[in-house]
């Protein structure tokens, strides 16, 4: 696959997360669809370098917000660092805007808007106390509380456009063969309940829950520094 190739997909990317972001849950379905497709050319991890040019950026500069923790990266099989495409293209995306409403430093404006929402998350009630005391149990609990924490912050935000990418996730799973199709059947029913009936059930403390949150659709929706704050509240906590 050629560069102009890549960097033309990439490009393309950022209307089609501009739609999602503002898509009725019928239209989902189609927007994620394409966005894979996309992604299959762009790749699912891009270069800093090639992270920096998207983001009109130094290399520099980029680097410097890695190290600050507000770009994600993943290593990659040879050792490299890499940039997520989703969460790349979710930056541009808002820096755009950003850009839009005179701003002269885009991601400095972002990531300042990103940590402030992060501020306002009620993370005392998402892991109280005594859900907290687990994080040091033997065994599982540890990564179930975790988990659960994680799949309590999703319930936040949890509408009917997020239920519609958890189907698409769902069934591009058991697509995929790397869903168990009993878990994806269990899954298939559970969404369609209604999503305040839905909140309760992936939050719940309960074997049964832990059990489902682990093949959960929902991964992925979490925002980044959203997350960032969740984990280091833990972290401190544990």
């Amino acid at each position: 696959m050629s560069t102009a190739a890549r960097d033309t997909a990439l490009h393309a990317l950022v209307p089609v997360e501009r739609l999602l972001r503002r898509a009725e849950p019928d239209a989902v379905p189609d927007l994620l669809e394409l966005r894979a497709a996309l992604e299959s050319t762009a790749g699912r991890t891009v270069t800093r370098g090639r992270a920096a040019r998207f983001l009109a950026l130094t290399q520099t500069s980029i680097d410097r917000w890695i190290a600050d923790g507000a770009i994600p990266t993943v290593i990659d099989i040879d050792g490299k660092t890499m940039v997520p495409t989703r969460e790349l293209v979710r930056l541009r995306v808002e820096m755009d805007d950003a850009r839009r409403h005179g701003a002269q430093r885009p991601l400095s404006v972002v990531v300042r808007q990103r940590r402030d929402r992060a501020k306002h998350v009620p993370f005392k009630e998402i892991a109280p106390p005594d859900l907290l005391v687990e994080l040091t149990s033997p065994g599982h609990r540890r990564a179930e509380v975790v988990d659960l924490a994680v799949h309590r912050l999703i319930t936040r935000d949890l509408d009917e456009r997020a239920v519609a990418i958890a189907r698409w996730q769902l069934e591009a799973a058991a697509h995929d063969g790397v869903l168990h199709a009993v878990w994806a059947e269990r899954w298939r029913a559970l969404l369609e309940r209604a999503p305040v009936e839905l909140r309760t059930l992936i939050a719940a403390d309960t074997p049964e829950a832990a059990r489902l949150r682990q093949t959960s659709p929902f991964k992925g929706l979490v925002p980044h520094e959203d997350r960032r704050a969740l984990m280091q509240y833990l972290v401190d906590a544990a």
